[in-house]
């Protein structure tokens, strides 16, 4: 959010309805962004019905896909083994995609716009967890830039 926060920060997470959550790496994303504010002093709000248009500003979260995969699958690759088993381990990876939108205090359109993906341990519930951390870890940094810019990182 750049300047000094005057106003409670929306955090508005969205999450498409058949996307699960097993072992709790969006719920991670949420209180890794929630968390972060509080403890820099920044008032907020979390906003997770379907209802709900908290004003600005806002951090946007929007979780399109987030599944772990078939843990029966990875466990079939491992006892295969070789080429065969690498193959089925990489099927039995689950996938996420998050979409994050960041709009500064009276704006109408986001500042930002940052689309993240990529695969969630099907069998390690702490590294969903850690993944959820990361992704709120990587929110928190865009969204108190003191640029408008999203950044790469």
């Amino acid at each position: 959010m750049g300047q000094p926060i005057k106003k409670e920060v929306a955090v508005l997470l969205r999450v498409e309805n058949d996307t699960g959550d097993e072992f709790g790496g969006i719920a991670a994303i949420a209180e890794t962004i929630t968390g972060g504010l509080t403890n820099r002093g920044i008032p907020n709000q979390l906003y997770a019905a379907n209802d709900d248009h908290p004003g600005t500003p806002r951090i946007e979260v929007w979780v399109s896909k987030w599944t772990a995969g078939d843990y029966s699958a990875e466990t079939t690759g491992r006892v295969v083994g070789g080429v065969v088993g690498a193959a089925i381990e990489e099927a039995a990876a689950g996938e996420y995609q998050v979409v994050v939108k960041i709009f500064r205090e009276g704006d109408a359109y986001p500042v930002c716009v940052r689309k993240d993906s990529g695969s969630v341990d099907s069998s390690d519930a702490q590294g969903d967890v850690s993944l959820g951390e990361t992704i709120g870890k990587w929110v928190l940094t865009v969204a108190l830039r003191d640029t408008t810019e999203c950044g790469t990182d």
